[in-house]
């Protein structure tokens, strides 16, 4: 996973104490052993890897972020913003990880414009289209669009429908698990794509997310 912050014992402490966490909590929301969690805090081995990434998530996704000079802090607002192209990168990243630890459905709704996902992505794309297929049993990706068009980079792991712009917010936007996210292209032209994600309502849940127009396939 793009763009994981590098943790170590005392903020993994600062982090658990801010949310009133036990190790045995911390344990079950990042998957790992207690054992694990107990060496990493007493500084017998440091997080690495994988390891490291499933204890960083677990703490953002319960709200928390990462900072300079080895903080750590409740987020704001429970915003985070990606730009660039490495954003672009950690977000499709945090998109796969939700949809790999959660499963169920992912809707996307944007017009059918390549700027929005193909130009912030990059070579990346090519990464992130084959290990979503490799979900497919678990998740469905819903993709509406407003134009049809020939070209679906997706075509492999999303389901397509076809509706009318007037129907679809002129901002494409992502509902993932418990996320929802807006997308805005091209700010300047070192700033290719902005993401922003926060907790969705329920109402905005993608397992409840039931698009009208008629269904196409690809």
């Amino acid at each position: 996973m793009q763009g994981m912050n590098s943790l170590n014992a005392r903020q993994i402490r600062a982090g658990r104490a801010l949310l009133d966490w036990s190790q045995d909590e911390l344990a079950e929301r990042s998957g790992l052993s207690i054992a694990t969690i107990r060496k990493i805090e007493a500084g017998n081995i440091s997080p690495r890897g994988k390891t490291n990434d499933d204890i960083c998530c677990a703490f953002e996704d319960a709200g928390l972020e990462f900072i300079e000079h080895g903080g750590v802090r409740h987020r704001p607002e429970d915003i985070k913003i990606y730009q660039g192209h490495e954003g672009a990168k950690a977000f499709f990243d945090d998109v796969y990880r939700i949809a790999e630890s959660k499963g169920g459905d992912i809707v996307v709704a944007c017009p059918s414009d390549d700027k929005y996902f193909i130009e912030p992505l990059g070579d990346y794309l090519d990464f992130h289209v084959t290990r979503m297929q490799s979900l497919t049993n678990n998740v469905q990706v819903k993709c509406i669009l407003t134009e049809d068009k020939n070209t679906l980079p997706a075509a492999s792991y999303c389901e397509y429908r076809w509706i009318s712009k007037h129907y679809v917010d002129s901002v494409p936007f992502y509902v993932y698990g418990d996320k929802y996210a807006i997308i805005i292209p091209t700010l300047t032209p070192h700033q290719k794509s902005l993401f922003s994600s926060r907790a969705s309502s329920p109402m905005l849940s993608a397992n409840n997310f039931i698009p009208c127009g008629k269904r196409q396939r690809r």
